[in-house]
């Protein structure tokens, strides 16, 4: 597969907005959708660059300018071993000529996943620690016995889903509904660890469906909903005077087939039939899901004829290597 780059090599220097309008927003020749009497158009994040596009560009901006100021050493932040976040950091470190480290979910296995082999390849240096120990990321105690190991490096929250992270979010998400050929009247994004979410939310006045990647439960899907709000609340308060929250926001939990990074074969063979129809190439770990998800809903009727549909690509194409996708 031929990746597109968008992305100049200025890109550090430039302001985000400006380089939140490169990647297009294209009308999806979707057969089934138009027989359903919907319109459904892309805002083509994919396109943006091979490594660092897709969402988690936008949520490490704000990060790695504050990294610049920080005069840290290297930039630190966690995730799986198929973390498009922890690609797009390793990425970033190579382009910036910076050290960078993962601290990886999971003992180190015989074989590392496609993902882990390139971040490697990237030049990121990978700590594994157990799943016990990974959950205890956010305790103090932990966070400085992991300090004292790895140095006084930067640090990234998890999927950099905190409220920095977020803030680029919403700047991606304004111009991608500026960019938009109508208004839409939904927009549709994978989530995962909710911060993308928030920041959509917060850069748009029309009702979002979140797409979920991790199989949880009600508590689950419930804890995330309060932090996504909690965290658009946040970046909308210094304007509350212009803006107020969105109408509605939708947590899709039905389609993360089985869990995170599970990519069963009816969702392969959705996968292929999608793209052989619309050009638009999908990562197994989020958007396949997410568009199944929309083809699910739209085939039981839950959208109107006539409805108009923006749906934000969220990149990692990168988790297609190794995949045999008919």
């Amino acid at each position: 597969m031929t990746y597109s780059r968008l992305l100049p090599p200025d890109w550090p220097e430039l302001p985000l907005d400006q380089v939140a309008r490169l990647a297009p927003v294209q009308r999806l020749h979707w057969p089934m959708m138009a027989r359903l009497g919907l319109e459904v158009a892309v805002k083509r994040e994919d396109l943006l660059h091979p490594q660092l596009g897709g969402n988690k560009f936008y949520k490490l901006s704000g990060h790695l300018r504050a990294f610049r100021q920080s005069g840290a050493p290297a930039l630190l932040s966690f995730g799986g071993a198929f973390s498009n976040h922890l690609y797009a950091l390793a990425a970033a470190g190579r382009v910036l000529g910076v050290p960078t480290i993962g601290v990886v979910r999971g003992e180190r296995p015989a074989v590392l996943s496609p993902t882990l082999q390139d971040v490697a390849a990237m030049g990121m240096q990978l700590e594994f620690v157990s799943r016990t120990e990974y959950r205890r990321k956010d305790e103090v105690d932990w966070q400085v016995q992991l300090r004292r190991r790895m140095g006084d490096a930067y640090w990234l929250p998890e999927g950099a889903g905190d409220l920095t992270g977020a803030g680029g979010c919403a700047v991606w998400a304004r111009q991608a509904l500026n960019l938009c050929p109508w208004q839409p009247d939904a927009v549709c994004v994978a989530a995962g660890t909710g911060g993308t979410v928030a920041g959509v939310l917060a850069g748009s006045q029309v009702p979002v469906y979140a797409f979920l990647a991790l199989k949880g439960g009600a508590e689950e899907v419930a804890i995330l909903r309060r932090k996504i709000v909690s965290q658009t609340q946040a970046l909308i308060a210094p304007n509350s005077s212009h803006h107020q929250l969105p109408p509605s926001l939708f947590l899709e939990s039905n389609y993360h087939c089985g869990g995170y990074a599970r990519f069963p074969s009816e969702l392969r063979q959705f996968v292929a039939h999608f793209e052989a129809e619309t050009g638009v190439p999908l990562d197994p770990v989020y958007t396949a899901k997410l568009f199944w998800g929309i083809a699910h809903k739209a085939q039981n009727g839950f959208w109107q004829p006539g409805t108009r549909i923006l749906v934000l690509h969220t990149g990692g194409l990168q988790g297609r290597r190794g995949l045999a996708i008919p």
